[in-house]
């Protein structure tokens, strides 16, 4: 079974290099804030949704035909469907017949969430996202897919426990859980991940210099196509002003957990790549990330410091 160490990882952090630079120049509550986590949250989701499809037939797991790819098409469906169903039918308290159900009738997340007046709220979210990440594993998709599935329908509704105690008014139960699963990513789980990666990687200087060239021309494509998009969807579609659109659109060129998550499943577990091109991904990956806070912080001048 794939590794289930990163689960928290991915599930709790729905985190780009932007949000560091933002919040460092004073705007983490900005409308261009606001923008940049919500296109990063629906770029993620269509990610999984490519990678859960597309990983099955690079591998071999599924055939490269109509019905090889019907069938992985629909099994990545069905688990999405699956997913929402358990987030807006399963997770709420139930109400109606579903309440007559046997077992699972009286459960919910709160009363999960909530067992002992919340003293056991980590070990229970932690819990869902092992179990999401094994569900989606059994669909044939790496478990990763499901943890940060996971991490989307967790509402902040869920930490709103009755207050059986007048101690309770003083805790804020989802702030609470947030920062030690933070504390938990950042500190000590999320750096052995990204050690362990880095454990795997060979420096060869001259396949370095191979594909730097590529990699820069890889850049600056989608230096550019990123920038456009992102600002003119920004732009026509969500209704920003100019000067947010461009700063979204800086904003999204960070690469974070996801991408490496990616090319450890390409490059590690099944070989899908070689190594000239796990290379230029992740030079490419590196340089997007370094233009991250540099772009933000010249744009800063001509956005302002818009916070809310």
């Amino acid at each position: 079974m794939h590794d289930l160490s990163l689960l928290t990882i991915i599930w709790m952090v729905v985190f780009v290099a932007s949000m560091v630079s933002l919040k460092s120049e004073g705007l983490g509550n900005s409308p261009a804030a606001t923008g940049i986590m919500t296109s990063a949250v629906l770029d993620d989701i269509a990610s999984l949704a490519l990678v859960a499809i597309l990983v099955p037939m690079a591998t071999g797991e599924a055939t490269v035909s109509i019905e090889g790819i019907g069938l992985v098409m629909g099994k990545a469906i069905a688990f999405f469907v699956l997913v929402t169903l358990i987030g807006g039918w399963r997770f709420p308290a139930s109400a109606g017949w579903v309440a007559r159900i046997p077992l699972i009738g009286n459960f919910s997340l709160l009363r999960l969430l909530s067992m002992n007046r919340g003293e056991y709220t980590i070990l229970a979210l932690l819990l869902i996202a092992v179990l999401m990440g094994i569900l989606s594993y059994n669909f044939g998709f790496h478990p990763a897919i499901g943890a940060y599935m996971a991490g989307l329908i967790v509402k902040r509704e869920y930490f709103e426990f009755p207050l059986d105690h007048k101690a309770d008014l003083q805790t804020d139960h989802h702030n609470q859980a947030k920062r030690i699963i933070d504390n938990m990513a950042f500190s000590w789980i999320g750096p052995v991940f990204f050690v362990t990666l880095g454990t795997k990687l060979i420096f060869e200087p001259e396949l370095i210099v191979k594909v730097l060239p590529l990699s820069f021309l890889l850049f600056v494509g989608l230096f550019v196509g990123q920038v456009l998009s992102a600002a003119l969807a920004a732009r026509f579609t969500g209704k920003f002003d100019w000067a947010s659109s461009w700063m979204i659109g800086f904003g999204m060129l960070g690469r974070a957990e996801l991408a490496f998550v990616v090319m450890d499943i390409a490059y590690i577990e099944h070989q899908i790549i070689n190594a000239e091109v796990f290379y230029t991904l992740m030079l490419t990956t590196f340089m997007l990330n370094i233009s991250v806070p540099l772009t933000i912080r010249w744009w800063k001048s001509r956005y302002g410091n818009q916070t809310v």
